[in-house]
């Protein structure tokens, strides 16, 4: 059946795991090359979703607009003209200017010291920097505003991850302990399926119990 073909096509191409739900129930799932329910694995770049996650959830709680300058939060940008303007919604859609790589990600501190190759709301360019100075507003907002998570994956961990009941196998960190943000997250098919679920039901404002009632279980 459709099941049994698309897990053979996902072990063909090296898949490890495939997880179809239908209104929030698993209707097929399949593992192969090492793959099982139990065992977690890198997102990539399934990780940049994440950002999207906690920016609402800042939002909600008054930490963050997303059309304020990120240079209200980054002082070290105030004095570029360019990087002065940048929005935060600028920066998460990958329009801010900031000139971007793909592979390894540098630091928070790199990541803001990067130099810009476009003017602000201009052209799309997709990588790793962007993401790695949200981590660095979002650890910035938080400290400021003494809400007890020590950074950006503890907030994300007690706003989101926690109450629907997700938890992540791994997250790597820079060799500054910061967490990765364009890429790093683990997780099995299973765990990450429930932020897929939450995402399609509304996301952050939605009731975490209801939603793990409904859908997880």
């Amino acid at each position: 059946g459709p099941c049994e073909e698309a897990g053979a096509y996902s072990e063909l191409r090296a898949g490890v795991s495939v997880l179809v739900l239908k209104d929030g129930q698993a209707v097929c799932e399949r593992y192969a090359a090492g793959g099982g329910p139990g065992r977690g694995w890198e997102l990539w770049s399934g990780t940049k979703s994440f950002s999207g996650l906690i920016a609402a959830a800042a939002v909600q709680d008054g930490l963050i607009a997303l059309d304020e300058k990120v240079s209200e939060t980054i002082p070290e940008w105030r004095d570029d003209p360019r990087k002065a303007g940048v929005t935060i919604r600028q920066l998460l859609n990958l329009t801010s200017g900031l000139s971007t790589t793909i592979g390894r990600p540098p630091a928070y501190a790199g990541a803001i010291a990067t130099p810009f190759t476009a003017e602000p709301g201009v052209r799309f360019q997709y990588g790793a920097e962007p993401f790695q100075v949200f981590g660095a507003v979002m650890n910035r907002k938080l400290s400021a505003a003494k809400t007890g998570d020590a950074d950006v994956l503890a907030y994300l961990k007690r706003r989101v991850l926690d109450p629907i009941g997700a938890k992540p196998s791994g997250w790597r960190r820079t060799a500054a302990g910061e967490p990765l943000m364009p890429q790093g997250a683990s997780f099995t098919a299973r765990e990450w399926a429930k932020v897929g679920e939450f995402v399609r039901a509304g996301g952050p404002g939605l009731d975490p119990a209801a939603f793990r009632a409904q859908f997880v279980g």
